[in-house]
């Protein structure tokens, strides 16, 4: 290993040559200035005093260039800070030669040269420095051969502009950007690093074809979904080839390359911001304290797990009836936090014995509930199963938890509870009444969080729809109108957490789904993101609605109104309270010990439960938009 002294003495003899040009640089400004004052003509006292003083000149040049950090800057990449911080270090150090010149007597070198002097040497030495970035530039187009792609880069800020700038100063990797296309008018016909903004995106199609671009780039990674879509349609429609590239902050992070230009994914399409949530509120809540999960092995709650792990809780408690997906989770995370004791239970959330078990071993401070049979078709043909475990499992983790001190329970829903169609949306809504129901009687704060489908969870319609894909179709849609509300599981389990940190006693939460997505559009650009075509290459068939689908999702029932948090992707909802805790479980009891053996009879009586906080109300009232005491509505 090279020792520190001999490293310094080697960054030392590569700089001496840097510091000798630029000590030949400013006596030579110098003396061109003394020259111009004189009109070549230097009086000999000027040219004796000059040249004793010339070494102090130049150390004090040399001596700013070190102070502002000019000598640690690459040069190749340089910038207008850069620029900037030459002509500050040259400013700083003229000024103090110029005070101290000006109260010589006699002066030999006049004013006037303090002042020319610096300007030669801004010019000069800015030149020699800048000169490795303007030699880079000095032919935009140079280096490439005839391999090369003409690239068209959606997106002239800064991400665009940055790709654009790399591409040319690495003609290998053989991208000539021919071509920037920006929807800000005011860029229309701008030139950036020699690279023309051609028009909107409208203006593709057309720019292809004058251009002969052969690949797209799209460079607007904080781009909502919605205009995503709309520019993938258009480039589609275009029939070019087209990558995308990963946020600024990514870029910005690791050097850009050419081989992070990777494929459009779904995830582009949908096109979910990163969400912020408090992590300070979150750690209070988290750190230190023993945490339990349900369902722990299930795509949503395992993404909870690993946020949670991230706040250091002392302890973390997996549930779960799936033994293979415990001990994988556990094995994955282990490494990750040796600080926090993660202990794994195979409990029937249903056995009340074994859920009283799990809480007594853990003491829980916090329980996220998210356990649950959760696709429609199955729960429509087992409501028995979905009345065990939806119902009776979420019964009996409520009592548990309470029974065992927890702090605080959140239960995770759905947007399959509001006006439930189907028997999973009934479940899910009972749950939600437990939350709700007053006269439980307990010292824990019970809350819910209601969102909706979840990118690639397990059932929903992107990696079904991408395995019929792969298998050559057809894709199986419902209804060619259908549309549901999607988020990002990172983004759903953050905010399930955020909302954590403020709860309190009956509330429900619901979260911010953007907007309602096409299915049917969905599927097209998926088949035409694999460089299919829709009818042609892969079949879409309609299959109708299946018993408890409904064709476009809700968020909100009319009996509820909805407030603001401190939180701007979480919402609090507010409804009347019609029935009692104990009133609730009575009937839960009821149902569960003289459960009717007929499926219909089952579902009918489920829907029944689920609805039991509209009766003697008569007609809903219509949705209000209001702010209670103390609230500010949500608009």
């Amino acid at each position: 290993m090279m020792r520190p002294d001999a490293f310094d003495m080697r960054a030392t003899l590569r700089l001496l040559p840097v510091l000798l040009l630029d000590a030949a640089v400013v006596v030579a400004s110098y003396a061109a200035a003394l020259a111009l004052r004189f009109d070549g003509d230097v009086p000999a006292k000027s040219i004796h005093f000059f040249a004793a003083a010339a070494p102090v000149i130049a150390a004090s040049y040399i001596a700013g260039n070190l102070l502002f950090r000019v000598y640690r800057t690459s040069w190749k990449y340089a910038g207008i800070v850069d620029a900037l911080n030459i002509a500050l270090s040259i400013g700083v150090v003229s000024i103090f030669l110029f005070a101290i010149n000006a109260f010589l007597s006699p002066r030999h070198i006049p004013l006037t040269v303090n002042v020319v002097a610096p300007a030669l040497m801004l010019i000069a030495m800015g030149g020699i420095k800048f000169w490795p970035r303007l030699w880079a530039s000095r032919n935009p187009f140079a280096g490439f051969d005839a391999a090369v792609k003409n690239v068209l880069i959606v997106g002239a800020g800064h991400t665009g502009q940055l790709l654009a700038r790399e591409f040319l100063q690495n003609p290998q990797w053989q991208y000539r950007p021919v071509g920037f296309i920006d929807d800000d008018r005011r860029l229309r016909g701008v030139r950036i690093h020699s690279v023309t903004v051609r028009g909107d995106r409208h203006d593709i199609p057309s720019v292809c074809r004058t251009r002969r671009v052969d690949l797209i780039v799209l460079a607007i990674p904080s781009a909502p979904g919605s205009v995503m879509r709309e520019i993938v349609g258009i480039v589609q429609s275009a029939g070019v080839p087209m990558r995308t590239v990963p946020g600024l902050r990514d870029l910005v992070r690791d050097a850009p390359a050419a081989s992070q230009l990777r494929e459009v994914t779904v995830d582009d399409l949908l096109g979910r911001e990163q969400v912020d949530i408090d992590a300070e509120a979150c750690a209070a809540t988290l750190r230190g304290k023993s945490v339990l999960i349900t369902g722990a092995a299930g795509y949503i709650a395992s993404e909870l797990v690993r946020q949670v792990l991230t706040f250091e809780p002392a302890s973390l408690h997996l549930l779960d009836t799936n033994e293979t997906g415990l001990y994988d989770l556990q094995r994955d995370l282990e490494p990750e936090a040796p600080e926090t004791r993660i202990r794994i239970s195979l409990c029937d959330i249903a056995e009340r014995a074994q859920v009283d078990a799990a809480m007594t071993q853990a003491r829980p401070d916090v329980v996220f509930h998210a356990a649950a049979y959760k696709h429609i078709p199955v729960m429509e043909d087992h409501p028995a199963a979905a009345l065990r475990v939806n119902v009776v499992g979420t019964l009996n983790v409520f009592a548990g938890a309470a029974d065992a001190g927890a702090r605080i329970v959140v239960f995770v829903s759905t947007d399959k509870a509001v006006v439930p169609d189907n028997v999973y949306g009934a479940t899910k809504r009972i749950g939600e009444l437990l939350v709700t129901a007053p006269g439980g009687g307990s010292a824990t704060t019970f809350a819910a969080v209601r969102f909706g489908n979840v990118m690639g969870s397990r059932g929903s319609v992107v990696p079904l729809f991408l395995r019929q894909i792969e298998r050559g179709g057809p894709v199986l849609l419902t209804d060619p109108e259908t549309t549901r509300y999607q988020m990002s599981v990172e983004e759903a389990a953050s905010l399930v957490i955020q909302a954590a940190s403020f709860a309190q006693q009956g509330q429900i939460f619901l979260l911010d789904m953007g907007e309602k997505i096409r299915t049917a559009d969905l599927a097209e650009k998926m088949i035409r993101l694999k460089g299919l075509e829709p009818g042609r290459d892969i079949q879409i068939v309609y299959t109708g609605l299946r018993p408890g689908e409904k064709l476009h999702e809700e968020l909100l029932s009319s009996s509820e109104r909805l407030f603001n948090t401190h939180h701007p992707k979480i919402f609090l909802t507010e409804g009347r309270a019609t029935v009692t805790y104990g009133e609730l479980v009575a009937k839960i009891n009821e149902l569960a010990h003289n459960r009717p053996r007929a499926r219909e009879e089952l579902a009918a009586r489920l829907h029944a439960l689920a609805r039991i906080d509209l009766r003697d109300t008569g007609e809903a009232l219509p949705y209000e938009v209001d702010a209670p005491a103390g609230g500010e509505a949500a608009t």
